[in-house]
């Protein structure tokens, strides 16, 4: 079963529809739910939706306690997209900055640099949808970048000891290689075994 965080995202119905087409079960709490709707034990994997409250240094962590919680008290797969990217890299303690313009591309360039986890499979460059006002603009020392964009901006990272992703673009509306990066998180989240 996979929680999927739900940040208010527009593009919340691609995720469910990707899962639905996989056979994965899922259930969805809102982003200021408290922890308590959460079922543990069912629970392998969780994806942090878009969407949702502006993350700056006046960042109101009640209307995300969710995605905190869920960061906090899960051992198990977490895969964070948009906002939910965001979310993880501030939680980490990396810097979050403004655009000055909002980002929107239906087809945008980026690099793999690491093809594993998330991106095993995928080739060196792939095309994706992107939609954002923030984004990471520097990561801690426990993340690594996974995959950046012509412009040399963070688009994906991992955590080095957890198995905590993030992607700045949206899979869910960036065709076969977005479905194959979800099934990529989905294997994972099978595979991987509590401590």
């Amino acid at each position: 079963m996979i929680l999927i965080v739900d940040n208010h995202s527009e593009n919340l119905g691609e995720i469910t529809r990707i899962l639905r087409k996989i056979n994965v079960k899922y259930y969805s709490i809102d982003q200021s739910s408290p922890f308590t709707r959460v079922n543990v034990k069912k629970t392998k994997g969780v994806i942090l939706s878009g969407g949702g409250p502006n993350l700056d240094k006046f960042i109101n962590l009640r209307s995300i306690r969710a995605n905190i919680a869920c960061l906090v008290n899960m051992d198990v797969p977490i895969l964070g997209i948009c906002e939910g990217h965001e979310i993880i890299g501030d939680a980490c303690g990396g810097i979050i900055s403004k655009l000055k313009k909002p980002s929107k591309y239906k087809s945008l360039h980026i690099n793999i640099i690491k093809k594993r986890g998330i991106f095993k499979g995928l080739p060196d460059s792939i095309h994706v949808y992107e939609s954002h006002g923030r984004f990471v603009e520097d990561i801690p020392p426990e993340l690594e970048v996974t995959a950046k964009s012509h412009k040399d901006r963070i688009e994906g990272f991992s955590h080095k000891n957890r198995p905590i992703f993030g992607v700045q673009f949206h899979p869910e509306r960036s065709g076969e290689y977005g479905e194959k990066i979800i099934k990529n998180f989905i294997d994972l989240c099978s595979k991987y075994k509590k401590k």
